[in-house]
């Protein structure tokens, strides 16, 4: 994959002004020619003391959470861009238990949690973990909105319904409130 790129690729021009010029193409620019699924199957194989340092970069991810995370958001992503219905999709991949799956009080079921584990909130509490605190808080005040521009537009779904379908717990908005770690 990364070899064609460097070697072969000729739909991205700043790629073959790499190679014509250095020739030698960085990591850093190949990286924008990955799609998310690569990139998740690379970060796999990474040596673990470089998957290691990357996690580090997200607040001490464990390795075995970033794979899961990476996982389940590249699932979504194709999704989305495949024009699946969302709302009601699920993974066959939980992400781990996480420290908000408590502190938010969501149920369980035996000993997995209700809520947040292979559904749509999953990638909320992922994108909590991963993405910066601001960004978060961007992304959350976005999909309020917008959960509050739905509420107002149809009535054949009541919101507490789609909450169900996409596997938010009502309290859903308190994850800011909580330490992710």
């Amino acid at each position: 994959m990364l070899d064609m790129m460097a070697n072969k690729n000729k739909d991205h021009e700043y790629l073959v002004y790499q190679r014509n010029k250095y020739h030698n193409i960085p990591l850093w620019v190949i990286m924008n020619t990955l799609t998310f699924g690569q990139i998740s199957k690379m970060f796999e194989f990474l040596p673990q003391n470089m998957q290691g340092t990357i996690c580090q970069d997200f607040g001490n991810v464990k390795k075995n959470e970033m794979i899961k995370y990476l996982k389940v958001l590249t699932l979504y992503r194709n999704v989305c861009a495949h024009n699946e219905r969302l709302f009601s999709y699920h993974t066959y991949i939980d992400i781990p238990d996480t420290l908000l799956h408590k502190k938010l009080g969501i149920s369980k079921n035996g000993s997995k949690y209700v809520y947040g584990k292979n559904d749509l909130f999953s990638v909320v509490i992922t994108f909590r973990y991963l993405l910066p605190k601001t960004d978060f808080l961007l992304f959350k005040k976005q999909l309020v909105h917008i959960f509050d521009r739905y509420e107002k537009q149809n009535s054949n779904l009541k919101l507490n319904d789609l909450f169900e379908y996409m596997g938010f717990p009502i309290n859903w908005k308190e994850i800011t409130k909580f330490r992710k770690i």
